[in-house]
């Protein structure tokens, strides 16, 4: 029983972490053909911990997004890069769903500039 947990474990990290590789792929691509401004690169991150929800992951449940645009974004250009991002309602469910319970948003320093709780962006009531 015990084997099976872990190999529950691996498997849900496994599913975090492509994730995370497809929205950085995606992210890639539409800055190479000019579509997207910015260059975003999302990771893992502790997230926080007032957000939590029934399947938030235990240790880390933020999605980070940083900001890679060679200049500081003004918080107004911050907002509308996670208007963009919820905007994406599949995409807010899947991260959900994956046990995220934050989205941020960080500039090119690494620094959190804005964080949002996706249940809340989702408008769905006490997970």
């Amino acid at each position: 029983m015990w084997w099976s947990k872990i190999i529950t474990w691996f498997r849900e990290a496994n599913e975090r972490q492509r994730c995370v590789n497809d929205f950085n792929d995606a992210a890639k691509s539409a800055f190479i053909a000019n579509i997207a401004p910015v260059y975003l690169k999302s990771e893992i991150s502790r997230g926080n911990r007032n957000y939590k929800h029934s399947m938030s992951n235990f240790f880390f449940s933020g999605f980070r997004i940083k900001t890679l645009s060679g200049r500081a974004l003004s918080y107004s250009e911050v907002e509308a890069v996670g208007l963009a991002i919820h905007t994406n309602q599949e995409l807010m469910r899947k991260l959900a769903t994956l046990g995220f319970d934050t989205l941020e948003i960080c500039d090119t320093s690494g620094s959190k500039v804005k964080d949002w709780r996706l249940t809340a962006i989702m408008q769905i009531g006490n997970w």
